[in-house]
């Protein structure tokens, strides 16, 4: 084996030795390499001999070539196209005598691959390569011969299919610019000349453009929730907004983040945390956002745009920016789910405390401490119908419209609502006080409008129900979370004018009615939601 192919491997050994990590090429170039081949398999020489009268020269193996590469998709292959010639000139020159003199060169046109062999982990400026390619040879020689009578110049030509095998090394001090330097072996023999197959040394420098190898690619951004409801706001903290679609394309683990910001709107930005993402994964990130109380002061429905940054660690770090529209309704703004509505309940608002506090002190019962909480439920919910609250239906909303709720402060202001606010209004009261609290929706297939009423623990365990009412038709036995029945006392708040008593009566009756004679608790159209 020639000594000169056990260069490269040792040359490439070293360099990976050497080198942990790659400079990020860009997807196309162009160059210009000056190189060294001695097609002849002869050295450099000048030898002038016998006083002066003769002499003796040849350079061989100086040349130069143009290329092209360019990114197959995201991989580290690259296409590469190059025009090249490498020249040889020999001489003998006689005083008095023929002289001679040969030049020959060798224009190879090559179609070859590129690949880079460390993969986009780091963005460091140095990239090993191999490299190997196929294409024609065109050779061709002019022998000039000049004797004292005269001049004979005589030419010929070679075509040869061959191809060439090697690596290099590139560096990129900067994005658009890089310097190489690689060796080759060209498999290719000349007939006429007997020119060797050989060794080609090159330098080179080339300038790129187009975009930069990707380590992860951002393969599509879907808006999970598009609608903000702002009485919601704690919710978004923990629900995704949004599914960002990541692939993995540096061809070993990444981690990637995904941080999350809706200007004007978030508390500060939100990161998923870094999730780890195998060779070649695609996964869906999910993306929460941090809102704050003061979303509540929004009072008209308006766009607004969560901007996403999706970073991936691989060494250094790599960032991506994608942006979504999403729209942000009203404070009062509710979607008709159920188990939304338990934003609107605010029993930690001040003047909500201050409230309930004066109604039960004001309306002290002898037996505020043998039932339960059935005294303060009673003494608050008939504190409103002094205050002159009234029911007050809402006016008929499309289906596409949202419905709008009242806050407990604000239904107080006002002194009426419908079936939604007076709920919201006498749970937010009776949570302030420790009284827990559920909805019971009702959506009868019978009729076109769903129907809202409450119900509270009376903290009472199943078998001292008796101390409150002697019908157990009036009470609802519920298991807790530690397994034990209470009683708990349905109330229909469309009804506060009228008094504890008929709202009671009233509440019990249509549980009773729809729940459990026309089955709507089995059948799941009269559903119970706990107020958290």
């Amino acid at each position: 084996m020639d000594c000169r192919l056990k260069i490269i491997p040792f040359l490439f050994a070293s360099l990976l030795a050497n080198l942990s990590a790659q400079g990020v090429s860009r997807s196309s170039g162009i160059g210009l390499r000056v190189s060294y081949w001695n097609i002849a398999g002869s050295p450099t020489r000048f030898n002038i001999s016998g006083g002066g009268t003769s002499s003796v020269y040849e350079v061989s193996g100086l040349g130069a070539s143009l290329y092209f590469f360019s990114r197959v998709q995201q991989s580290n292959w690259f296409l590469e196209f190059s025009l090249g010639a490498v020249a040889r000139v020999h001489g003998e020159e006689n005083i008095g005598m023929e002289d001679n003199v040969e030049v020959s060169a060798v224009i190879p046109f090559l179609l070859g691959l590129r690949y880079d062999v460390l993969s986009n982990r780091h963005n460091n400026s140095f990239q090993p390569y191999i490299t190997g390619g196929v294409g024609p040879y065109w050779a061709t020689a002019v022998n000039v011969r000049n004797a004292a009578t005269g001049e004979t110049v005589s030419g010929e030509t070679d075509l040869q299919f061959g191809g060439y095998a090697g690596g290099g090394v590139n560096f990129a001090p900067l994005s658009w610019v890089a310097l190489n330097f690689d060796l080759r072996y060209h498999f290719v023999d000349f007939q006429r000349r007997r020119e060797p197959s050989g060794l080609e040394f090159a330098l080179g420098m080339s300038f790129m453009w187009g975009r930069k190898r990707e380590i992860f690619q951002i393969k599509e951004t879907k808006v999970v929730v598009r609608d903000i409801y702002p009485a919601y706001y704690q919710f978004y903290n923990t629900y995704p907004i949004a599914l960002v679609t990541v692939k993995n394309l540096a061809g070993r683990p990444i981690e990637v983040n995904v941080r999350s910001n809706v200007k004007g709107y978030s508390v500060r930005s939100k990161d998923s945390g870094f999730i780890k993402l195998g060779r070649n994964e695609t996964r869906d990130i999910p993306v929460t956002a941090i809102f704050g109380a003061n979303l509540r002061d929004i009072s008209r429905r308006t766009p607004a745009v969560i901007d996403l940054e999706v970073e991936a660690r691989a060494g250094s770090t790599h960032r991506k920016e994608v942006s979504a529209e999403i729209m942000m309704h009203n404070r009062n703004a509710w979607n008709g789910e159920i188990d939304k509505l338990g934003f609107f309940v605010t029993p930690d608002d001040e003047k909500v405390l201050q409230l309930s506090r004066k109604f039960i002190r004001e309306k002290k019962t002898e037996d505020s401490t043998a039932a339960g909480n059935l005294p303060a439920a009673k003494a608050i919910f008939e504190a409103l119908g002094k205050m002159g609250m009234q029911y007050q239906r809402d006016p008929n909303i499309p289906f596409y419209k949202d419905d709008r709720v009242q806050f407990a402060m604000e239904t107080i202001n006002l002194r009426h609502g419908d079936c939604d606010d007076l709920v919201v209004l006498y749970a937010s009261l009776l949570e302030s006080a420790g009284i827990n609290t559920a909805f019971v929706e009702v959506k009868d297939p019978q009729k076109d409008i769903a129907h809202l009423y409450l119900m509270f623990d009376s903290g009472l365990a199943a078998s001292e129900g008796s101390l409150i009412s002697s019908n157990e038709k009036r009470l609802i036995v519920r298991e807790n979370a530690r397994g034990k029945n209470i009683v708990w006392i349905p109330i229909e708040t469309t009804l506060v004018a009228r008094g504890f008593e008929e709202a009671w009566k009233a509440g019990a009756l249509e549980y009773l009615q729809d729940g459990v004679v026309r089955q709507g608790i089995a059948e799941n159209w009269v559903k119970i939601i706990d107020v958290e």
